[in-house]
């Protein structure tokens, strides 16, 4: 049984951002028997799960998987598409931002995530209002109505990362594995129909380097079996 944290992160965004696809639409035009059949000469390792994109989402889960007292025996893989940079808070702020609400306060306060944010900067949102754009109708949100709390935050893309990454990397648990520059050539899933295929799924990349796993989640928000 998955935990609370665990939870809020697989379950909540369902209903917007994650589709669960079958694995006859995403095999690729290789055969997928050719992952028993063919020697992988590159192999770098099985794990659990492989989470293919970190980002804010890949790496969020990532977290969430080291901390978790149930799920923290999972060997898993992080493939990061971004080299692994040095992250220097700038004095101009970028344009390129996120709206987070209290749930993902409240996630972000449980994976011990939050603290990071607020150590570099955010900017609360206290007031909201919303038209109607052809009509006079309004609705609005104060900060007064909902328990002296915020209603959002506007948070830097870069910062959020780095907040998250930084939490990851201080986990003491070490079973989440992180390749950066991971640029992912193609993949194979098993096929539930063909009993000679193997029960894995398999990652190959652009170098070569091939990985397997008995659950692949991947960039596009997708769960794959």
């Amino acid at each position: 049984m998955l935990s609370n944290n665990v939870k809020r992160l697989l379950i909540r965004p369902v209903r917007w951002n994650i589709r669960r696809t079958g694995v006859r639409a995403l095999s690729t035009a290789e055969d997928v028997n050719d992952l028993t059949s063919k020697p992988a000469t590159n192999f770098r390792g099985d794990y659990d799960l492989i989470i293919a994109g970190g980002g804010m989402v890949g790496c969020t889960l990532a977290c969430a998987l080291a901390k978790d007292s149930i799920l923290s025996s999972l060997k898993v893989l992080l493939l990061e598409g971004s080299p692994n940079k040095t992250f220097q808070l700038k004095p101009e702020y970028s344009n390129r931002v996120v709206a987070l609400n209290q749930n993902t306060k409240t996630l972000m306060n449980s994976l011990n995530v939050w603290r990071h944010v607020e150590n570099m900067r955010l900017q609360p949102v206290r007031h909201m209002q919303v038209w109607d754009a052809s009509s006079d109708a309004m609705i609005a949100f104060n900060s007064a109505e909902m328990l002296d709390d915020d209603v959002a935050y506007i948070v830097e893309n870069d910062v959020m990362l780095h907040a998250i990454n930084t939490e990851l990397t201080e986990t003491k648990n070490k079973n989440v594995n992180i390749v950066y520059d991971a640029k992912i050539a193609s993949y194979q899933l098993p096929r539930q129909d063909d009993s000679k295929s193997s029960p894995k799924s398999r990652v190959v990349m652009a170098n070569g380097d091939t990985y397997t796993c008995q659950l692949l989640v991947s960039y596009v928000l997708s769960i794959e079996y």
